[in-house]
């Protein structure tokens, strides 16, 4: 099948609107607000599921598990008085 100029003309110009279209929509995902959108997005999805994991170890259907978040609390005040001890120890140390 021979085709005619036109039909060559109307398939360069196709291609060309193809390509253009293409490169566009590479130049608007490249695109510097762009990419921080998308990091944005991922960044609360990874948030949002660390929140659910973090509560599911806290609560679940019966209500609050009160021995965990007591482990938490007790494990939190002994860091708190372990590094007020060293930096006491230090400074004694110090003089």
């Amino acid at each position: 099948m021979v085709r005619t100029p036109e039909q060559i003309h109307a398939d360069i110009a196709q291609a060309r609107h193809g390509l253009a279209s293409g490169v566009e929509g590479l130049v608007a995902q490249a695109h510097p607000a762009a990419l921080q959108r998308e990091l944005a997005s991922q960044a609360r999805a990874k948030a949002q599921e660390m929140l659910q994991s973090v509560t599911g170890q806290l609560v679940d259907d019966a209500g609050v598990r009160w021995n965990r978040v007591g482990t938490i609390a007790l494990s939190a005040v002994g860091i708190v008085v372990v590094w007020k001890t060293l930096r006491g120890l230090v400074r004694l140390a110090r003089r």
